[in-house]
């Protein structure tokens, strides 16, 4: 019989983090989990820590596949698991003990397709522990302990970060998402693309997940120039998939949100902005958005200022002025 809940953990080149995190998973307080640990090709020991532990609690899975990116792994697992539903947990992160049972608990006590819960990032060169309030935003409040059933509402909690960390899915509403492969930011594929097909969801105001989040390598602080091709690629993604679905207008402004978002880190981490071989594909991804310009508009919020900025982005004649006039107020920050 499938256990209750799968916790899904990528493995690729953690073998200096992932003892802890299995460890945490091992020790959860509600038992009826299973933990599949996906090996994508990775190179180091960590899958012999992974058959080490097994051996220890039969509920850890090593599953070996060929190296396909983060994407893939969610793809593969999502797709095969057998529990009504699933929780990520990257191998550098960990969980509080009682984390399952109160995102569980919670997700069955009020019939849910997803629970939200809150995080500790770690930093590294410090121990310095910080709690993050995740759906935390000035223009759309989400009240804990309160069940969002309208889908306005449900799409709201896009603007919350979209990190895996403390987040229950219902299995079945993120069954048929096609994530890219080989690319970074993968996880904001599923936590958009699950919210549109949403039907319940809810708030946990506790810290039940840990993001050690300035480690070498961890993508969240990654400022090489080639990001900015992972991000459009994952854009791309939810935007072709988004297009299928109605009733997403919000939706699709966290989309041009991201847009926003992407020029901000283009314009930390290329040398040339509007000079090298990303350029096209930016411009491609606004004159896309701007044939929902009427649904982006109707649900925006903001100053004067974020409007204005709006409605050069969705103009086709000057679109192209306001991207770089971005980009050059984010290079004088």
């Amino acid at each position: 019989m499938a256990a209750k809940v799968t916790i899904i953990v990528p493995i690729y080149n953690v073998e200096k983090y992932v003892r802890k995190c299995l460890t945490s998973l091992i020790n959860q307080t509600y038992r009826d989990i299973e933990i599949w640990a996906v090996d994508d090709g990775s190179p180091d020991n960590s899958k012999e820590i992974v058959k080490e532990l097994s051996g220890e609690d039969s509920r850890i899975k090593l599953i070996e596949k060929e190296n396909g990116g983060y994407g893939s792994v969610l793809e593969y697992s999502i797709q095969h698991i057998k529990s009504e539903y699933f929780l990520i947990c990257d191998p550098d992160d960990w969980l509080t003990d009682d984390a399952i049972q109160k995102l569980y608990g919670l997700a069955q006590r009020d019939d849910l397709d997803m629970v939200i819960g809150d995080r500790i990032n770690i930093y590294g060169s410090t121990n310095e522990e910080v709690y993050v309030k995740v759906p935390e935003n000035k223009y759309y409040k989400i009240n804990p302990n309160m069940v969002y059933t309208k889908k306005n509402d449900i799409q709201k909690f896009a603007f919350s970060q979209p990190s895996p960390h403390a987040k229950l899915y219902r299995t079945q509403i993120a069954r048929n998402i096609k994530f890219p492969k080989k690319v970074s930011y993968t996880d904001f594929v599923l936590y958009i693309l699950s919210l549109a097909d949403a039907k319940r969801i809810e708030y946990l105001p506790e810290a039940l997940s840990y993001y050690y989040f300035d480690r070498p390598g961890n993508t969240a602080t990654d400022l090489k120039a080639t990001i900015i091709n992972d991000y459009l690629v994952v854009w791309n993604s939810i935007f072709k998939q988004l297009q299928k679905k109605s009733g997403v207008d919000i939706l699709y402004y966290r989309l041009y949100e991201q847009l926003k978002y992407s020029l901000y880190k283009y314009a930390l981490s290329a040398p040339q902005p509007f000079d090298d071989e990303y350029t096209n594909q930016i411009f491609d991804a606004i004159v896309n958005l701007q044939n929902y310009r009427k649904n982006i508009k109707k649900v925006a919020v903001g100053s004067i200022r974020d409007k204005i900025v709006l409605d050069g982005f969705m103009n086709k004649h000057v679109y192209k002025i306001m991207a770089k006039k971005l980009v050059n107020k984010y290079n004088r920050q």
